[in-house]
């Protein structure tokens, strides 16, 4: 009985108190609100001896709505009857239109609105904590003796967790797809290279033409023919430079689609590795109570300290992962590396429904690589058919024929790789859309497990932990869902045109 009394008592009080889990890295502040470690983007900072919080996250845990207005770069958080007003940059803040004055001024790092720690209890009547030793923020706005203490039992439903991490963010700007192609246009050097190329083939284009007279029907004057196939030549420069160009603003259109998916990829992959480490850490607390009350080993306990530390350090990954995606569509768009912003466009799913035949079709018909090859057949057929045989020292006409069959061959040659390319394509999201239908059954099952784990918990037959993990496999797989979209959304660009995937060509044709 008395087993059976520990175990009953380890089940029933599992709730939300998983706080002071580990002690803190160095150099790290923790935060623990209502007895939840939170995990933000952006931690906490200490600047001129003052502590300097995430406002959103702390805010939104204690029950605060949160607006953020980017124009005015205002902060805007209402509780209750009460309304908070911050300035970035300022010192003074205002409740309810009465001037608070802050122990340092509100900043911005890494996207998120930081607020001196006091400012917590000034505004919202929490009970704050800073201790230094462990650099641990302790906030709650919890009454004690609350279902959060662990040593006691209360006869009160407690309220089923929920997987949520703070990362909303309040960014300086944000960004959408379309101004993202435009910026990089307009900030790309290859640009503006085939822009003063189109302008100087042109400008050759005309000078060659100012000796042509007619179009030589057959071999005639040499030098007449001459003078027109390298017209001819001048001509296809001209218009090979035209279409290069277009092929360089579709290459980056690809590029700026696939970095934008990319980084929206990255930021869930910071989402659920925070998440992941909440469900380490509670995880943790459960094997520390079994060992306590002697229902398991220390075994059990480093095991889970080993998860938590390699969680840490995935979300770590993670957030680096973020920042590399950050720069690397910087670059492309002519911003500082540094720069951060909120993505507006989302892609949503919708059944691709193209065929794939059509579209190879589509392909073969208005692709600039395979005019090109095309346009060079052309001119080695004129070369042939202008060929003088009693000019000394030609190349043979023999040889300029296989010319011919090798431009031929070239142009085969492209266009089944652009053929290849569409079906691969087409291949690639046919079998993402498969994995989507699979996460999408999967998240219907696993909503209802949640949902009856909730239900379950409400009256005591389910723990906290049960709950939370039951949520975390749903968040889960939405987040899965949503990359493949992504993903999709990518290849269907690359579907559309194929050759922007492989950059664009040459500048001019040889």
């Amino acid at each position: 009985m008395k087993r059976f009394g520990v175990a009953l008592l380890s089940t029933l009080v599992l709730t939300s108190a998983f706080a002071n889990l580990v002690g803190a890295q160095s150099g790290d502040i923790k935060v623990i609100i209502n007895g939840v470690t939170q995990q933000y983007t952006q931690s906490p900072v200490v600047s001129q001896n003052t502590t300097l919080v995430p406002l959103r996250g702390v805010f939104e845990s204690l029950g605060a709505q949160v607006e953020w207005d980017s124009k005015a770069k205002k902060v805007t958080a209402s509780k209750n009857d009460d309304t908070l007003t911050l300035n970035i940059g300022s010192k003074l803040a205002y409740k309810n239109s009465k001037p608070v004055q802050l122990d340092a001024a509100t900043q911005i790092q890494k996207g998120q609105v930081l607020v001196p720690l006091r400012f917590v209890s000034q505004s919202l009547g929490a009970k704050v904590n800073w201790d230094r030793t462990t650099r641990t923020v302790t906030i709650s706005n919890q009454s004690s003796g609350s279902a959060t203490d662990t040593n006691s039992l209360s006869s009160k439903p407690l309220a089923a967790p929920v997987t949520k991490v703070t990362y909303d963010t309040y960014y300086n700007d944000s960004l959408t797809y379309e101004d993202a192609v435009k910026l990089a246009i307009a900030d790309s050097t290859s640009v503006k290279t085939g822009e003063v190329s189109i302008d100087q083939a042109g400008k050759i284009l005309k000078e060659t033409g100012k000796n042509i007279d007619f179009v030589p029907a057959e071999a005639g004057y040499e030098g007449q023919d001459k003078a027109y196939k390298g017209y001819a030549q001048t001509n296809l420069n001209y218009e090979a430079t035209k279409k290069n160009l277009e092929m360089t603003k579709e290459s980056i259109e690809y590029n700026v689609k696939d970095l934008y998916n990319k980084l929206l990829q990255k930021q869930n992959a910071v989402k659920l590795a925070a998440l992941n480490i909440e469900d380490a850490e509670r995880k943790l607390k459960v094997a520390q109570i079994k060992r306590d009350n002697q229902m398991s080993s220390d075994y059990e306990v480093t095991q889970a300290t080993n998860q938590l530390t390699q969680n840490q350090a995935a979300l770590d990954k993670a957030k680096k992962d973020l920042d590399s995606a950050y720069v690397s569509l910087n670059q492309l768009i002519g911003y500082k590396p540094e720069q951060r912003y909120e993505l507006k466009d989302k892609p949503v799913y919708s059944e691709f429904k193209d065929n794939v035949e059509t579209k190879v079709s589509q392909v073969l018909t208005s692709s600039t690589a395979i005019w090109l090859s095309e346009q060079k057949v052309d001119l080695a057929e004129l070369s042939l058919k202008l060929y003088n045989f009693s000019t000394p020292g030609n190349t043979p006409y023999e040889a300029e024929q296989l010319n011919v069959e090798k431009a031929q061959y070239a142009t085969e040659g492209t266009k089944r790789q652009l053929e290849e390319a569409v079906r691969t394509i087409y291949n690639n999201i046919k079998a993402l859309e498969s994995q989507y239908s699979q996460i999408q059954a999967g998240l219907v099952s696993a909503r209802s497990a949640a949902d009856m784990a909730k239900k379950q918990f409400d009256v005591g037959l389910a723990t906290e932990l049960q709950v939370y993990e039951a949520n975390l496999k749903v968040t889960t797989a939405e987040q899965q869902a949503d990359d493949i979209v992504s993903s999709i959304d990518t290849l269907k660009l690359a579907f559309n045109k194929p050759w922007a995937m492989q950059g664009s060509a040459g500048a001019s044709a040889q």
